[in-house]
């Protein structure tokens, strides 16, 4: 991705809260497929996110560009500066979809202070992960890796549990993630406005880009919308990152923790034995 392609994510990023339901397809579109922008059309973006052109043009001047011509033109001034950019389209293949999101969310973190983030993981007092339906799954493999870590790593909602008197026992010592891919269940936006005072971040895919005010640090995994079950190679492969950037991080500590956390595994006769 180019600095002009960042720069024209990060605009859909600051202005997605206040686009409409129609602009979001549109927006979501694009942050998966950032190279779209230049190599298809204003109608075939629009055929592709089963939108009309009008809606695609409204989009662009939300994001106060004067047209899709703008951004085009601010990608090929940066190809002629020699920034790497694709010009053809490549085959839309699983495979290439999943890297092409592994790589966004790569490239995020290089945008951000990922260092100050990890250290917040590795010293909060407890860290709470919190996650619902398909992202549950992913809250409590990332609580399982951050076990490995450290101590006081917590899962929430526990099956059966309401969340409710949870939700007191955090302060400014506490770090809460929420894991909320897309089809996030009704209870998420409350939710959010009740951690907005906490040290909370959100993991999400691009539709959760409109919390982005309401928590203090924000990470999105990019979604496909062209196959019909989601893949969460992205997501995964971010948990993976951070769970080994805080084992780093906390070096000797987490040495110490994980080699007593085997050796549990050793007296309790929990595993089956190495080959």
């Amino acid at each position: 991705m180019t600095t002009s392609a960042c720069a024209f994510n990060q605009r859909i990023v600051e202005h997605y809260s206040q686009l409409s339901a129609k602009a979001r397809l549109v927006a979501d579109y694009l942050q998966h497929h950032p190279d779209k922008v230049l190599i298809q059309s204003t109608a075939e973006i629009a055929n592709a996110c089963q939108v009309s052109k009008a809606s695609v043009s409204r989009f662009f001047r939300q994001l106060d560009y004067q047209d899709h011509q703008q951004v085009c033109d601010e990608l090929r001034q940066e190809r002629e500066w020699g920034q790497p950019l694709l010009t053809s389209e490549p085959s839309d293949t699983s495979e290439h979809s999943d890297l092409a999101a592994i790589s966004q969310v790569f490239k995020q973190l290089e945008q951000m202070d990922c260092e100050a983030l990890v250290q917040q993981i590795g010293q909060a007092k407890r860290v709470t992960i919190i996650g619902y339906r398909n992202s549950f799954p992913l809250a409590m493999h990332f609580r399982q890796q951050l076990m490995q870590c450290r101590k006081q790593v917590h899962l929430l909602p526990i099956p059966g549990q309401s969340i409710g008197e949870e939700l007191v026992q955090f302060d400014d010592k506490d770090l809460v993630i929420l894991i909320g891919i897309r089809r996030r269940p009704k209870i998420f936006s409350a939710l959010i406005d009740q951690l907005e005072h906490l040290n909370c971040l959100l993991i999400t895919d691009q539709s959760g880009q409109c919390y982005r005010s309401k928590v203090k640090h924000l990470l999105v995994c990019p979604m496909s919308n062209h196959s019909p079950l989601d893949s969460y190679a992205a997501p995964m492969s971010l948990l993976a990152h951070l769970s080994n950037k805080v084992y780093d991080y906390l070096a000797h500590s987490a040495h110490t923790h994980s080699h007593q956390i085997s050796n549990n595994y050793q007296l309790l006769d929990e595993l089956e034995p190495h080959n």
